[in-house]
């Protein structure tokens, strides 16, 4: 998979830049009251995630592949939900992976929160907002233990803001901003 340096060559994006559109944009989507709670805490994070996946580039053949076997400190892809609650049974009866678990769960603030619409006919969304907050619960070890546990806290919440952004994105972009 190509570097973020790809993108910043090619595209004049950077994870900086990346970072600051989604923060910004998810301030915008959800309001001065719901982003003055989160900011500090999962705000961030939130955007961090969805920059960490504008940043990637993803062969869904490739993750799908039987032959795919990232290591265990590598962050995990995933193709779509599906291929998540597979792994997920198969970890709750395996030795555990916490990087796979954070993964699994951005995934899903992905696929069933920003990717909601499209997601909603095919899959449980309620099912998969728990499954989420089990994936952060079974990330949560080391250093980034709080985080991973305020992820899991608020994640049926965190799936409505990622929804809530999506549509505010699709209502907007039409409209041309003057660079301040």
């Amino acid at each position: 998979m190509p570097s973020t340096d790809y993108f910043e060559e090619l595209y004049g994006v950077t994870e900086e830049r990346a970072l600051n559109f989604w923060a910004s944009n998810l301030h915008e989507a959800i309001g001065n009251k719901q982003w003055s709670q989160i900011r500090d805490s999962t705000g961030v994070y939130l955007a961090s995630v969805l920059g960490h996946f504008c940043l990637q580039s993803v062969d869904r053949a490739e993750l799908l592949s039987p032959d795919y076997n990232p290591d265990d400190r590598e962050f995990r892809q995933f193709a779509d939900l599906t291929q998540i609650a597979e792994m997920m049974m198969r970890q709750l009866t395996s030795a555990k992976n916490p990087l796979w678990m954070e993964s699994a769960g951005a995934h899903i603030l992905l696929y069933a929160g920003f990717f909601q619409t499209q997601n909603k006919h095919r899959h449980n969304i309620a099912f998969y907002s728990a499954m989420g907050r089990e994936c952060y619960l079974m990330a949560a070890v080391g250093k980034r233990a709080s985080m991973m546990k305020q992820m899991a806290a608020g994640f049926s919440q965190y799936l409505f803001h990622l929804a809530s952004l999506h549509q505010h994105l699709r209502e907007s972009r039409y409209l041309i901003r003057t660079v301040n």
